[in-house]
């Protein structure tokens, strides 16, 4: 976990405004008042109107259908406070979802001067079946009017739980004493699939080396129907290993850290892969991957890189790229450019796929 301490101090260092990462969506629904039990019907959670000392206070669904929701807490007794959220993610990746958490964390004046020596990094257990050490837990010391603050994060079959908790009084052990009670009070039914053991992103060894700036390939209407045709294959078939049981999708990759990675979004690596590379949007889940695809014979130029987003939920890919694009080539494609195909990610509910063509 050095790596990962020298990373917050990079971080608490860096000048830029807190908040980015917090959460890049608005709520798209009044909030809800407390119930006796708060249910979230797509994952099955399930929380009492008090859950370790914390009374449950308003929710929030942060998009149209659910998929991310977040519930507030608080204990007025020990001047703390809470929010949990559950949401789908993609990748489905402790280690870079952690990352960014963290870094928004960090970023944050709210917490004041942070004790870098004194933080607590620790992989745990988190209940219900979700994978043995899946799971990440972050607590700091603070040293202005708050005492305290944590973080805690794990997924369970494809969602995307994360803690955080706040103190005026509780120190870091019973912060993170909290912490637990509250996590093995979250009622979810055994994980079918439990999450691979966390491993810490290191620094990756090199830079991504910036070559020529890339140029977007203009697809004809043959063009997008037969590179369409080919990633709804792929998602078909894809989907039907998950169904079938075979999991080797959703194993988590060893990512390494890239260095131009911000507060507000992540670059990451598969070790050293200087061809491919994932951005990760804050720590809310979205991201923007990048790799290679070779057509052959079925449509020119046969190669170049695509652009995909995903937030867990479902995914879109871009027009591709003559040659690996910049960083800020990728980031400015959300919003700007038109994507050429479209996949729903949820199994049983939203699998369908679109091809888009120009002039349709």
């Amino acid at each position: 976990m050095a790596v990962f301490k020298r990373f917050i101090s990079g971080v608490c260092a860096a000048t830029l405004v807190a908040g980015l990462t917090v959460s890049a969506a608005t709520a798209q629904e009044p909030d809800t008042q407390p119930e006796s039990i708060w249910s979230h019907d797509l994952s099955g959670l399930m929380l009492p109107a008090t859950l370790a000392g914390f009374e449950r206070g308003q929710s929030k669904q942060f998009d149209k259908d659910g998929y991310n929701v977040g519930v507030a807490f608080k204990d007025d007794a020990s001047g703390s406070w809470a929010d949990l959220f559950i949401y789908r993610a993609s990748p489905a990746s402790v280690p870079i979802w952690g990352d960014r958490a963290v870094a928004g964390m960090f970023a944050n004046p709210v917490l004041g001067e942070v004790d870098v020596d004194a933080v607590r990094i620790m992989p745990f257990t988190p209940p219900n079946n979700a994978g043995e050490k899946s799971g990440l837990k972050v607590l700091a010391p603070l040293q202005n009017d708050l005492t305290a603050s944590g973080l805690a994060m794990y997924m369970h079959d494809g969602w995307l739980i994360k803690l955080r908790m706040t103190s005026r009084k509780l120190d870091i052990v019973a912060l993170e004493a909290r912490m637990a009670d509250f996590i093995a009070g979250l009622k979810l039914s055994p994980a079918a699939r439990p999450a691979p053991t966390f491993v810490d992103i290191l620094d990756c060894p090199t830079p991504l080396k910036p070559g020529k700036k890339a140029r977007l390939i203009q697809l004809d209407m043959m063009g997008s129907i037969m590179l369409g045709a080919t990633l709804g294959a792929a998602h078909e078939e894809k989907a039907e290993a998950d169904n079938q049981g075979d999991d080797s999708s959703a194993r988590d990759s060893v990512w390494c850290r890239d260095p131009a990675s911000q507060p507000q979004f992540g670059i990451y690596r598969r070790g050293a892969d200087e061809d491919s590379y994932l951005i990760a949007l804050g720590d809310v889940g979205t991201s923007l991957a990048v790799g290679r695809y070779d057509l052959g014979p079925l449509m020119k130029p046969t190669r170049g890189y695509l652009v995909t987003q995903s937030d867990g939920v479902t995914e879109q890919v871009y027009p591709p790229f003559d040659r690996l694009p910049l960083p800020g080539q990728v980031l400015g494609l959300p919003g700007n450019v038109d994507a050429v195909f479209s996949a729903g990610l949820m199994p049983g509910n939203n699998t369908g796929t679109t091809i888009m063509v120009p002039g349709g």
